[in-house]
């Protein structure tokens, strides 16, 4: 099956469609009871196998997985597993921390609030944890973790200007996306 999804990813890589639906049908029942094991929801579990694909798509020329094609999009789906857990709790604890809907309601109508403040007063709180936790990493799996996620760094890049392996940047991104998990869990 390795090769046959090879021969795909290369005629994908060349714009054939046909090619990225066959990948697509050929993974995509595998991919969701892999993601399910994490989210152990079956809807997000195929909207995040769809949203990778998507991105796969979009960024197909750019692509160039080190081993398997089929590894790389496990891989991805992983870690947007673990990226949709992330985003999940902060909401949930978030919600908890503050006001109820009912008070948010009564609030919003007697001073006219923007309905975008609970947004943002969650987004600016998770941000505040994060930073919190990536400062106790260790210093290289935090600047790992940093040019990848807030210098939007190829794994490559970071490779290169940090002279090690590509597989130790992703075992780095890895560690710290479980420490970030671990450390928003705790907070719950």
């Amino acid at each position: 099956m390795t090769l046959f999804l090879h021969n795909y990813w290369t005629k994908i890589k060349e714009g054939d469609e046909k090619s990225f639906e066959l990948l697509f049908k050929a993974l995509f029942n595998e991919l969701c009871n892999y993601a399910i094991q994490y989210t152990a929801d079956r809807f997000l579990a195929e909207e995040i196998v769809q949203d990778v694909f998507i991105k796969i798509w979009q960024n197909c020329e750019e692509i160039t997985p080190t081993k398997s094609i089929k590894s790389y999009i496990f891989q991805a789906v992983h870690n947007a597993c673990i990226n949709s857990i992330i985003q999940k709790k902060n909401k949930k604890n978030i919600h908890n921390v503050f006001l109820s809907d009912e008070s948010w309601e009564i609030i919003q109508e007697s001073a006219q609030i923007d309905s975008f403040l609970l947004e943002r007063l969650e987004a600016q709180d998770t941000e505040q944890i994060i930073k919190q936790i990536i400062r106790t990493l260790p210093t290289g799996c935090g600047e790992i973790f940093i040019l990848s996620r807030f210098e939007n760094r190829s794994n490559q890049e970071i490779a290169e200007q940090l002279n090690v392996s590509i597989s130790t940047v992703r075992t780095q991104i890895y560690r710290a996306l479980d420490k970030i998990s671990e450390g928003l869990l705790k907070i719950s």
